[in-house]
């Protein structure tokens, strides 16, 4: 019904807008504003994917004169969109040699565990969160959700044929594929790469005033608060989802059987890492370099021109493609590669096309005025709760937190960030509190299995009721929403 009313009310909204008289915009913020507007309905009811609904809005922009195709089109070739191509094949050399399943087998293996449900529940939502910091969080819901089915299965063989344990485990196993879902949302939070939100940020805070985020700078507020909400989600989900046992003495052996399953590393597997290991120090050089050399010396210098995180990725990731897997090959055939172009053809392009359309919009509604204009009315309207940055900040995390329970992430930062960044500079405060706490805010969706694919792969297991999620969800929903303020009120003091 949803799509159906999409259809419908998408070029309604076009023809409305677009007949409307609209004071005080030029005839390009006019237009603009029309085919915004139609963006953000097909983003909200799906009625297209959303991928396509990300290309068509810069189209038309240019069909109807707003401006050139040269201009409207570049933010698809933004360097951080090749920031995130290259985080996704450096991911697919990673999955294809088999280490992302190695890395968490042999974590849930270490002795601190000592066959404690508890314990592997807090261990595999770390490994989850530590994963989607670099990785995709679908990606790594994937990898790890056959593993905690894996570990709840193992746990009910050893607790016998008692009803009462087997439907205790069972809740169980669903609080731990949903909180292994929620780490994996949160720990796209803490790095630039992380989730799609994080790069929509990054470049129209860069376009619309000038200030550039590197990784070492992005990390020192993001991963302090996605590491407080992490903490926060297993706690609660170790009350929440307790096993009827506190020890379970084949677990242990279970996780190193899979291990041993697996062999030993293989070479392919160590040049993966290597291979990935070069791109995150090209990533955090240029922060490093000027903290420890001061930002004039040449080599910090040229680290800050030459290693653009853009760059660093296509430049690592195609290494993947060069270097031999150390697997045989067949006669007169070449060695295989750590990562064939097949596998890459594979990689989430539509997220990729979604970001160059949310940026090229972005940028579009501040070179005509169109975000400024939009400012300007909501702070006449909303008054006094607008005009002030704290509470600016408390209405538009909340509305985001709850609006992204039914929306893409990616498309609610691509039509919210503009509209908030014209209404602060409108107001005449620093966006960038508001802008920052927004997008983190745009990946705490938790209620719904709708609202991400980790949820809905969490759910999809059916270990765990929909009001079991909805109630643990709403409550992890607003404990984040204090966590976010809380960020954003510190940043805001700082910002000062």
């Amino acid at each position: 019904m949803r799509r159906r009313t999409g259809l419908v009310l998408a070029p309604l909204a076009f023809a409305t807008l677009l007949a409307a008289p609209l004071p005080g915009l030029s005839p390009q913020a006019h237009t603009l504003a029309a085919v915004a507007t139609t963006v953000v309905v097909l983003w909200i009811t799906e009625a297209i994917p959303l991928a396509v609904a990300a290309l068509l809005g810069p189209a038309l922009a240019v069909v109807l004169g707003v401006t050139s195709a040269e201009v409207a089109l570049a933010p698809f070739a933004d360097p951080l969109i090749f920031l995130f191509m290259g985080g996704f094949m450096l991911a697919g050399g990673l999955s294809r040699q088999g280490f992302d399943r190695r890395a968490a087998l042999w974590l849930l293996a270490r002795p601190a565990l000592a066959g404690s449900p508890a314990r592997a529940l807090a261990a595999i939502a770390c490994i989850s969160f530590a994963f989607s910091m670099w990785l995709s969080n679908t990606a790594t819901t994937a990898m790890l959700i056959p593993v905690a089915l894996g570990l709840v299965a193992t746990m009910k063989e050893a607790g016998g044929d008692d009803p009462a344990t087997k439907q205790g485990l069972t809740r169980y196993g669903g609080g731990m594929c949903l909180t292994l879902a929620y780490a994996a949302s949160i720990g796209g939070t803490a790095t630039p790469i992380g989730t799609g939100p994080n790069v929509i940020a990054l470049g129209m805070i860069e376009d619309s005033m000038g200030v550039r985020f590197d990784f070492l700078e992005w990390m020192t507020f993001a991963l302090p608060t996605a590491l407080v909400m992490l903490a926060i989600v297993v706690a609660l989900a170790v009350r929440r989802f307790p096993a009827p046992m506190r020890r379970i003495e084949r677990l242990e052996h279970e996780v190193v059987r899979q291990l041993d399953a697996l062999g030993p590393i293989g070479a392919g597997e160590r040049r993966a890492v290597a291979v990935f290991g070069l791109a995150i120090a090209g990533w955090l050089s240029p922060s490093v370099l000027k903290l420890v050399l001061g930002a004039g010396h040449p080599v910090a210098a040229w680290a800050k021109t030459s290693l653009d995180e853009g760059v660093v990725a296509i430049v690592c990731a195609s290494l993947l493609f060069v270097l031999p897997s150390g697997k045989p090959s067949g006669r007169g055939e070449l060695a295989p590669r750590l990562l064939r172009w097949e596998d890459a053809q594979t990689i989430d392009w539509g997220t990729l096309f979604l970001l160059g359309g949310g940026l090229a919009l972005g940028r579009m509604t501040f070179d005509t005025g169109l975000a400024h204009a939009i400012g300007h009315g909501l702070l006449n309207v909303a008054g006094p709760i607008a005009a002030h940055p704290a509470g600016l900040m408390a209405a538009s995390v909340l509305l985001v937190v709850f609006l992204t329970e039914v929306t893409s992430n990616t498309a609610t930062t691509s039509m919210m960030l503009p509209v908030l960044i014209g209404l602060a500079q409108a107001g005449d405060t620093n966006p960038i509190p508001t802008v920052v706490a927004v997008t983190l805010a745009a990946s705490y969706a938790f209620m719904l299995p709708v609202s991400t694919p980790p949820n809905a792969m969490a759910y999809g297991t059916r270990m765990i009721r929909i009001d079991a999620m909805l109630a643990f969800g709403i409550r992890l929903d607003l404990i984040g929403y204090l966590v976010l303020m809380l960020t954003g009120l510190v940043l805001l003091h700082l910002s000062v």
